[in-house]
């Protein structure tokens, strides 16, 4: 059926196009030649109104002088004299031929005969489906819509849905979508806390009333940590100052610290800490200068006191971060303690020995500070590895300094390639010094940092690879 409505189609428009050379033969007059025939047929009229009396001779020359000029104008627009045509049904049965041809190998060449009529909804959803592939998040949505409708009992689209309104900021939306979606799973306190927030960032950060309901009833089935900052921000907009810091100060206490909604907490107790005129340490006792300066409850001159404190206890810990050294002693210089911020200087260059690279940055550090402790060595250039002379007195201390040592020089070529990371060499000495000391999981981290430098340059990647082959074994 198809191939014969095909086949009529194209037959009829072959006919249409061979029908003018099927014709009768014709001639064909243009306007022209019709303005001339009715010219004569007054130049005969004006005769016959001579004989008959009724116009005068004088009259009956100045007309047809008038009649014989506009003849001649017409006459000047005839186009080569009349135009005959004449049947061709050679041309025209081959033309027929021809498009019929055309148009139905084409379409056996190219066509699907046997697809089915694509309904514009499924072409709308084809053209959607490429764009969300390409991660465009409103086609998503588009796409979304048209499944909650089809589908309107899937808790999964209603989710998905919700989520994406959240990320492009249509909290309106997103509060509507995760209502359905809790309607579908009502016992799901992760889906009614999302619920919940959806309803507060709508509400442009008030919890309102609705909200409060449904953290309150998350928390009676599990201790949600966003349904508890969400009740202690109800309690803090109804006036209830203290039961919102305490309720935030509990939800601190027993979460991770490397949670990443802490620091959101951390900063509204040291604005209710400020608000309420409170030290902030008695509420958060590892609060940093920076935090206790923001609540409030330091000077400057206290937050450069307790930056020092911090510093000493971090180089207890960790005496090889040769930074730190140097920020103490700027510190302490600032706070007018000259020979402590040059013994800070002098116990942090004992540590980098072996590390000419680092020794300059304590040199620097020194002359910067006007303190020049240290003698200015030359620089040729040469710093990274040890020297001979290095390696001799290396190797006349006992066995504890010989590890310090080692432990500085490969600190101070860390901090060189931090700041000058286009020597694979080192990068290579760097991951192998690592691995003497023992400590693989630096020298994966260092191999790992090396390769991501190089990323692009695969000569160095594989020479890196070869280079560290035995110790890193991948």
């Amino acid at each position: 059926m198809f191939w014969l409505a095909a086949l009529c189609l194209a037959l009829a428009g072959a006919v249409w196009i061979a029908w003018p050379f099927l014709r009768e033969g014709s001639v064909e007059m243009n306007d022209s030649d019709g303005a001339i025939s009715v010219f004569r047929d007054q130049l005969d009229e004006l005769d016959r109104d001579l004989t008959a009396g009724l116009v005068s001779a004088d009259e009956r020359d100045a007309a047809a002088q008038e009649i014989e000029r506009r003849t001649l104008a017409a006459a000047r627009q005839l186009d080569g004299g009349f135009s005959l045509s004449h049947r061709a049904p050679v041309v025209a049965l081959g033309l027929a031929a021809v498009a019929a041809a055309t148009a139905l190998g084409g379409y056996a060449l190219v066509g699907q005969p046997g697809q089915p009529d694509q309904p514009l909804m499924a072409r709308k959803s084809e053209i959607l489906e490429r764009r969300a592939s390409t991660g465009d998040v409103n086609a998503r949505i588009q796409l979304l819509i048209e499944k909650t409708k089809d589908n309107p009992e899937s808790f999964e689209d209603w989710w998905t849905l919700a989520v994406s309104y959240a990320s492009i900021g249509n909290d309106s939306a997103s509060v509507e979508a995760y209502r359905h979606a809790v309607e579908l799973e009502p016992d799901e306190p992760g889906v009614q806390a999302a619920y919940g927030e959806a309803m507060v960032l709508a509400n442009g950060n008030k919890v309102p009333s609705a909200a409060r309901i449904v953290f309150e009833t998350v928390l009676r089935e599990t201790p949600d940590p966003r349904a508890r900052y969400y009740v202690a921000l109800a309690k803090a907009q109804a006036q209830d100052f203290e039961a919102a810091l305490d309720d935030w100060v509990a939800l601190a206490a027993s979460a991770s610290p490397t949670a990443p909604w802490m620091p959101l907490v951390r900063r509204d107790i040291g604005n209710m800490v400020r608000f309420l005129n409170r030290d902030l340490t008695d509420y958060l006792p590892d609060a940093s200068a920076a935090e206790i300066m923001a609540a409030g409850g330091a000077s400057a001159d206290e937050v450069a006191t307790a930056r020092i404190v911090t510093l000493e206890t971090q180089l207890s810990d960790d005496p090889m971060d040769h930074a730190a050294w140097i920020e103490l002693a700027t510190r302490l210089a600032q706070s007018g303690e000259n020979d402590a911020a040059a013994k800070a200087l002098t116990q942090g260059a004992t540590h980098f020995a072996a590390a000419p690279f680092v020794q300059q940055k304590f040199d620097e550090a020194a002359r910067a500070l006007g303190m020049d402790i240290f003698e200015p060595e030359p620089d040729d250039g040469a710093v990274g590895g040890p020297t001979a002379e290095d390696v001799s007195t290396i190797s006349a201390l006992p066995q504890a300094d010989q590890d310090d040592m080692i432990e500085g020089m490969v600190a101070g070529l860390a901090a060189e390639l931090e700041e000058q990371p286009e020597n694979p060499d080192k990068w290579i000495m760097l991951v192998r010094s690592y691995s003497v000391l023992g400590d693989i999981e630096k020298a994966e981290e260092a191999y790992d940092r090396a390769r991501e430098h190089f990323a692009d340059n695969t000569g160095v990647l594989d020479m890196l690879s070869r280079g560290v082959a035995d110790v890193i074994g991948r």
